[in-house]
């Protein structure tokens, strides 16, 4: 167990806040957060909020986790007001930590408190958040529509505030970066994108095994991994499907409530169709390298968000991608990737792909997107709000 907070270490003290906590489980900003303070260790003494069952400070790889009281389900949390509770508990425990970075939009309404402790704040904008919900709405009951327009406000709010309360605001791709200097003029904002985690090889015999398992072919299924959300335009590429011929599979990776409406809705869209599967959450690399490595195409058809986890993933692979065409898929892609923009224009893809599959040489793009650059530029950023040369 950690116990002194405030002593010992000449290096100076940031805090990373808003994710769910370090090992990561539940998606790309554990893994964010995790894969940048494991390489910010050496040059800072880093804090990590994890949300819990109770309060404490540990210690993990060399990083000090700052557990707070937390409930929620793996797919559902209160992320403002645990971002609140974090920055509460940290100023109380961690006295001179100096700067706090909140790696979430809606982390800007407790970067407020951190300001008023004068704290060096640091906000991450992500995507354009207040849109998902805006989308989400097309497909949720009445009832519920003015709590998803109530919570679009919020973060609406938020990104206000991303913009005008941190020293530096955070964009995770030139877009949106674009996008916040236009629409609200941040005092400065730095466009820093995600890593590329890298997955552990698996051998042919082991590949073989797991796709057997799934009841998969090598290089005769279309795949998508990520969450199952409006926004991510899951429904178009199964319109997509339903109109192609093909033979191939659509597999859908990703977790399963089967009580959310928009999930209702994919099933019904889907019908008897036997070409399209939803594997419900796989989070075993193994497994997520073999499905990566041997599909005959990657389909990213998300809409709204910046520069995406899951789709840096998949450029380590060389198969074809098939993006929705959007500004930051093409920062990502350029050239190289292919795009639509309808369920039609998809559907014709996958009937030619199915005739012309190819290799894709993405190791240029991936310069761009190694966790050890990243953790230069945010060391950087870190050392200049400190003024440490």
């Amino acid at each position: 167990m950690y116990q002194d907070t405030n002593s010992s270490s000449s290096k100076p003290k940031v805090a990373l806040i808003g994710s769910r906590g370090i090992p990561p489980r539940y998606g790309g900003a554990e893994t964010f957060v995790y894969e940048l303070s494991k390489r910010l260790k050496n040059y800072f003494d880093v804090y990590v909020t994890c949300e819990t069952n109770r309060f404490s400070i540990d210690e993990f790889e060399g990083i000090k986790r700052v557990h707070i009281w937390a409930k929620h389900t793996p797919t559902t949390t209160i992320p403002v007001i645990y971002d609140i509770i974090a920055t509460l508990y940290l100023l109380r425990k961690v006295r001179d930590v100096r700067v706090m970075y909140y790696v979430a939009p809606d982390g800007a309404f407790a970067a407020i408190l951190a300001k008023l402790a004068r704290r060096k704040v640091i906000v991450n904008t992500d995507g354009i958040e207040w849109k998902r919900l805006l989308i989400r709405m097309k497909f949720v009951p009445w009832y519920l529509k003015p709590l998803y327009l109530l919570t679009s406000i919020a973060m609406f709010t938020a990104e206000f505030l991303a913009c005008k309360v941190p020293d530096i605001t955070i964009a995770d791709s030139i877009a949106i970066k674009k996008y916040l200097e236009h629409r609200w003029g941040p005092r400065r904002v730095e466009y820093v994108a995600y890593g590329v985690r890298e997955l552990p090889e698996v051998s042919e015999d082991r590949k073989l095994r797991i796709l057997k398992s799934l009841r998969l072919e090598r290089n005769n299924y279309y795949l998508t991994i990520g969450r199952i959300v409006a926004e991510n335009n899951i429904h178009l590429e199964i319109e997509a499907f339903r109109n192609a011929k093909t033979e191939s599979k659509l597999v859908i990776v990703g977790p399963i409530d089967p009580r959310d409406p928009y999930v209702k809705h994919l099933f019904k869209l889907r019908g008897g169709d036997k070409r399209i599967v939803f594997t419900g959450g796989i989070y075993e690399p193994e497994v997520i390298y073999t499905l990566r490595s041997e599909c005959k195409a990657y389909i990213h058809p998300y809409t709204v968000g910046g520069t995406n986890p899951s789709l840096l993933e998949q450029l380590q692979f060389n198969k074809p991608i098939i993006a929705y065409d959007v500004p930051f898929h093409r920062e990502v892609l350029g050239d190289k990737g292919i795009y639509f923009s309808s369920a039609n224009e998809l559907a014709k893809i996958i009937e030619t792909m199915d005739y012309h599959s190819k290799t894709v040489d993405y190791s240029r793009n991936l310069l761009l997107f190694s966790w050890n650059f990243v953790a230069r530029k945010y060391m950087n950023l870190f050392m200049s709000l400190l003024q440490i040369k």
